[in-house]
């Protein structure tokens, strides 16, 4: 097979240039530094099994003038799919980074200064961080292991037994103290849908908090509830999509069938893949916050993938799954609701796979300016980040 089959576009190549593999990770997580001058990126030395606690990873930034590869730091808490949480420090863009580590006492975040090294450390694990770099939203990564070992860490056992936990949830954290306070339970969540659960699915299943992000100007988030049997034979999950405010109030069950890939277009809407409330009908829909309403967009596309915002909001990234040997790269057009296809790349069969979550999605993001965008690829025989330039693609 060809490692692509079709471009419209030039693929740089960032990294690679040794035996190592690099990611970078998550979709919606700032990969590229404010001035343009750094990638961050994930290095390890092989993708053929699933993470275990004793696995390390390295976390370092490329040099986007000359690819020179600088190293930064080491983690165990890290996973194929979202890596350490990495991303630029909104408050510091171009000076500290934000991921995510294990210690004596748990899991912990790191504020650290690229250039210094200077680190400081907050109590509790970041899954999101507001726009002014303020507030910090984390979640329990070690029972996403449980649920999606691709999204959580090994390295650090759930504290809670329960199916839902009262002491659960979303914990809202300062990321300037470290303090931080439970806004929105697990039981909480629970309870607002209860309406919308099976029996079976109330009592007996196993409750978690997957995804979560603050909208564009940090005053509520998104956050995908999920549920899940106990029974390691029985596949599949339900996805409840709440909104509500930072500090947890006026949570609002958005999405009651399925939930996805997202990306926030403002503050008050939010693009999905998803079912609409009560809707049999999958696709990409902006949704207003606190409502039911939503328009249809058409990309180019067969089911689910990674959709992601330009700065500008005129476009969206998105990607597919694996489909007869390969993923492919398209750029929407929001005003035309047209898509073009930036590339068709070679990709591993997830079947074939240690778990499934060990594959390589493109998970393409934006850099801050707009100019151009990374995204994470294995099309050449390892896993590896790659860059197109938006002044070379077509417009639809």
């Amino acid at each position: 097979m060809k490692p692509i089959l079709r471009q419209t576009v030039s693929i740089e190549r960032l990294t690679g240039y040794d035996s190592k593999r690099y990611f970078f990770g998550y979709y919606d997580l700032a990969a590229v530094s404010q001035d343009g001058n750094y990638h961050l990126t994930h290095r390890i030395d092989s993708a053929d099994r699933m993470q275990t606690a004793t696995d390390r990873c390295e976390i370092g930034m490329i040099r986007l003038g000359d690819h020179g590869y600088i190293p930064l730091s080491t983690t165990y808490a890290w996973n194929f799919q979202q890596g350490t949480m990495l991303q630029w420090n909104p408050a510091c863009p171009n000076e500290e980074i934000i991921y995510n580590v294990s210690a004596n006492h748990g899991l912990c975040t790191v504020v650290q200064h690229v250039h210094t090294s200077e680190k400081r450390y907050l109590p509790r694990p970041v899954a999101s961080v507001s726009p002014d770099g303020k507030w910090g939203l984390s979640i329990n990564f070690a029972r996403i292991f449980w649920f999606r070992g691709g999204y959580g860490y090994a390295c650090a056992p759930d504290p809670f037994t329960d199916l839902c936990p009262a002491d659960d949830g979303v914990f809202l954290m300062n990321m300037e103290t470290g303090e931080s306070e439970l806004v929105l339970s697990a039981q909480t969540m629970r309870e607002l849908a209860k309406e919308y659960l099976t029996e079976e699915e109330y009592h007996t299943h196993k409750y978690v908090v997957n995804h979560i992000t603050f909208n564009t100007d940090g005053s509520r988030f998104v956050v995908l509830f999920r549920c899940k049997s106990t029974d390691p034979k029985r596949k599949g999950w339900k996805t409840l999509t709440f909104t509500a405010n930072r500090d947890g109030s006026e949570p609002y069950l958005l999405l009651n069938i399925m939930g996805s890939h997202y990306s926030w277009r403002d503050p008050s809407h939010i693009l999905f893949f998803a079912n609409p409330f009560d809707c049999p009908t999958r696709g990409f829909y902006l949704f207003e916050d606190k409502t039911h309403n939503y328009i249809e967009y058409h990309p180019m596309q067969e089911g689910d993938g990674h959709c992601n915002y330009s700065p500008d909001r005129k476009f969206f990234l998105n990607d597919t799954y694996y489909r007869n040997g390969y993923r492919k790269l398209y750029l929407h057009d929001v005003e035309k609701d047209k898509s073009v296809e930036l590339a068709v790349l070679r990709s591993e069969n997830p079947l074939y796979l240690d778990d499934v979550d060990m594959r390589c999605d493109l998970h393409a993001r934006f850099s801050p300016d707009g100019s151009f965008i990374t995204f994470d690829s294995v099309h050449e025989g390892s896993r590896q980040i790659y860059r197109i330039d938006m002044e070379d693609i077509p417009l639809p």
